[in-house]
């Protein structure tokens, strides 16, 4: 996605940022509804979190598929090489290993030493977005609202046969209010509905909106997935998952090639991933976490508004 250049409408058109759909504006609805479709992850007296947990205890996939790819195609190049087909086989095998080559080099970049977790928190108080840079340094930093513009990108996923719009929400920061140009961005990536979690934030930052649903509770924090953990917790499933689902067991069985190169570079990505150390002044601006007892001690329902929890569901529509 392109994030540099000037953030206004009119070098940010769509005719010259490809996956550009829309930009939102903080004076005006971005949709009918309103929901955090699951991205809100902690909630505080003064600001909400989205997308924080853990990035790699089940990271790695895309350093794996490289790695496996890349030496089928280094096993099979020297197969088809002795063939009748040796002509069309290196053109295709030559081209397969350095594009497996260049998936499995990416991913690496991104994978290895990578932060443990990128939260994204939007301080209400102050007026504050604080994030982890996603370039070079990924480092914890920080903007102010009146500096964030907000877009709508599309980028295309899937497989040859089975292509769909992945939407993602481009979070840019201006370096001041009388210069445009881009300092830094962050990005909240797979949106099934963009302008509802757009709208959400923006009732939140500017609207005084509750940060949670009627009946719903504060998010747990804390619990994280890790392999390890699964990993033993199948071992004393094992017989009772094999009674209750014997096909899912086989198909599982027979990817247990596959899924032994992806354990050893999850394991590397979990060795190696850097710990975000936020400044003791981001976690004073937050405040304490929300908790029920926060909830119950709220007679203005600021944090969580009445009715009935079935009536207003988290989901969006454009």
């Amino acid at each position: 996605m392109n994030v540099s250049g000037q953030s206004t409408d009119e070098a940010r058109q769509e005719g010259l940022i490809g996956n550009l759909v829309s930009r939102y504006s903080k004076d005006a609805p971005g949709s009918h509804q309103a929901g955090h479709q699951g991205r809100l992850t902690g909630v505080y007296q003064n600001a909400i979190e989205l997308d924080g947990g853990s990035l790699v205890s089940a990271g790695g996939y895309v350093t794996t598929f490289g790695l496996i790819a890349g030496l089928v195609a280094a096993y099979v190049f020297p197969i088809l090489n002795k063939t009748t087909w040796a002509e069309l086989g290196f053109g295709l095998m030559l081209f397969s290993f350095f594009s497996f080559g260049s998936v499995f080099l990416i991913g690496a970049y991104f994978e290895l030493f990578s932060p443990s977790e990128a939260p994204i928190y939007f301080d209400r108080l102050n007026q504050r977005v604080y994030f982890v840079e996603q370039g070079k340094k990924r480092s914890p930093c920080w903007a102010d609202w009146s500096l964030i513009d907000i877009e709508h990108h599309a980028t295309m996923g899937g497989s040859p046969t089975s292509l769909r719009r992945i939407h993602h929400l481009v979070f840019l920061v201006r370096n001041s209010a009388d210069d445009p140009t881009i300092m830094a961005s962050y990005v909240i990536s797979n949106v099934e509905f963009p302008g509802a979690l757009w709208e959400y934030i923006r009732r939140y930052m500017d609207d005084d909106a509750p940060p949670l649903l009627a009946g719903e509770a504060p998010p747990l924090k804390g619990g994280k997935f890790d392999m390890i953990e699964a990993l033993k917790q199948r071992k004393k499933n094992y017989w009772k998952d094999w009674r209750e689902a014997p096909f899912t067991q086989l198909w599982q069985h027979l990817c247990i090639p596959l899924f032994i190169p992806f354990f050893f570079v999850n394991r590397l990505v979990v060795w190696t991933a850097r710990t975000v150390h936020w400044p003791q002044e981001v976690k004073d601006a937050l405040g304490a976490p929300v908790t029920e007892e926060d909830l119950k001690a709220d007679p203005t329902h600021r944090l969580r508004p009445e009715g009935d929890a079935a009536a207003k569901k988290d989901v969006g529509s454009d």
